[in-house]
């Protein structure tokens, strides 16, 4: 039997719809397919990281600005197929990574923070961290590296490993697990590495330093030209990680070494190493001490020792130009003299007088008569003090004259003889 006219319409307006239905269906898988390819596969770098394109786990390269590479330059659109074809890597590339040792050599401390056994327990060997000094004494100590990538491919395709699943735990035996506690997180690849290699640079180089510059964290060495140098313990773990990681193509710059704190001996020899310290440090104080007081003697010597010379050279420039002018004054009256000979003493002679005279406070002048009798004359010339004065007054009024007012006549006459008229 034939199907009703109505029943042959719905089941082709049926078929219709679904065809329809089906059309739009296909088209919305399609489009949705062709934005997944399309427009999944872009992306962007960021400013701090750099990417790398691998097809099918093969790392492909690009066009850059200084030719093909296989590092996708930051801050730059990129395109790829979607996974699985296509796999996007981004590595840290300015920002600075951090690596510390930890616990590698220091005492073991609990998960919860509390260090196990007292303050005066025995260091446990195989559990333990320490570190061993040229003389043999024994250190605990933490270092941190800093590093940036330079290199992203060598950087993932050897080293690096983001899986930090500790999965093979249970495998390990129970110093092994006590050890990977210790840890905040499990370090795989390039970090795991890089802690291993900053370790092992710091044994070899703490194994090269005593006690005493352990401590101080330096020590004098000597140049190659015989100079005396100060060397830093991080210097010297910086030199051999950087040789060690040159060797291996890490693909990362160290930025930084830095040791946190200082060497600690363990707790046990605690209290000794810093009584020990505390004499150094006191040692250093006296030492101080007495170079500052050595410069301050020296500044002041220095000081008199200049004063000193320019009183010497003033003296000096002093008694040259007194000598310079009295040696031009002579070869002037020398002059003089020989061309009038008495004049010149003349002059010469009572120039003497005067100044002879100009010193005494007290003149006499003595006068022979021509009868050949000596008259003598005692004149006051200077001013008489106020004291003298006052003590003549009362003998002047007994009568007696003042003996510098009196006038002495007679070759041989008694002193007291009366007094006559003076010559002239």
């Amino acid at each position: 039997m034939r199907p009703a006219p109505q029943q042959a319409a719905g089941v082709q307006s049926l078929m219709r719809m679904l065809r329809i239905l089906f059309f739009l269906f296909f088209t919305l898988i399609v489009a949705v397919f062709v934005y997944y390819f399309i427009f999944s596969g872009i992306f962007r770098v960021d400013e701090q990281n750099e990417a790398m394109l691998l097809r099918f786990g093969v790392l492909q390269t690009r066009a850059g600005e200084n030719g093909n590479s296989p590092i996708l330059q930051s801050g730059k659109w990129y395109w790829s197929y979607p996974y699985p074809v296509d796999e996007v890597i981004t590595v840290p590339a300015n920002k600075s990574v951090s690596v510390s040792t930890e616990n590698t050599f220091k005492a073991w401390v609990a998960p919860t923070g509390a260090q196990v056994g007292g303050a005066n327990r025995q260091l446990r060997n195989g559990v333990d961290g320490y570190l061993v000094s040229g003389d043999k004494h024994i250190f605990h100590a933490e270092w941190v590296i800093s590093y940036r990538v330079t290199d992203a491919a060598k950087y993932y395709l050897n080293f690096y490993d983001d899986n930090d699943t500790p999965e093979d735990i249970p495998l390990l035996n129970n110093d092994a697990k006590m050890m990977l506690l210790r840890r905040p997180k499990r370090l795989r690849g390039h970090e795991l590495i890089i802690r291993n290699l900053l370790a092992n640079a710091v044994l070899a180089e703490t194994a090269n330093w005593n006690t005493e510059d352990l401590i101080k964290a330096n020590r004098t060495v000597e140049g190659p030209n015989g100079e005396l140098l100060t060397e830093r313990i991080e210097e010297g773990v910086r030199k051999r990680l950087n040789a060690m990681a040159d060797q291996l193509e890490l693909g990362i710059q160290i930025q930084t070494i830095t040791l946190v704190g200082m060497y600690q001996p363990p707790t046990a020899a605690l209290q000794a190493f810093n009584q020990v310290n505390a004499s150094e440090r006191n040692k250093q104080t006296a030492i101080q001490n007495a170079e500052a007081y050595a410069n301050t003697l020296l500044s002041q010597a220095n000081a008199a020792r200049e004063r000193i010379i320019g009183e010497a050279n003033a003296y000096n420039e002093a008694i040259v130009s007194t000598l310079q002018a009295q040696a031009q004054y002579f070869r002037a009256i020398q002059a003089e003299y020989r061309a009038n000979p008495r004049t010149t003493l003349t002059v010469l002679y009572n120039n003497a007088v005067q100044e002879l005279l100009a010193n005494v406070p007290n003149k006499y002048i003595l006068h022979h008569s021509t009868d050949g009798n000596r008259q003598q004359l005692r004149l006051q010339i200077s001013q008489i003090p106020e004291e003298r004065r006052e003590s003549s007054g009362p003998a002047s009024i007994g009568g007696t004259e003042p003996a510098s007012a009196q006038a002495g006549v007679g070759g041989n006459g008694p002193a007291g003889a009366p007094a006559g008229p003076a010559g002239p």
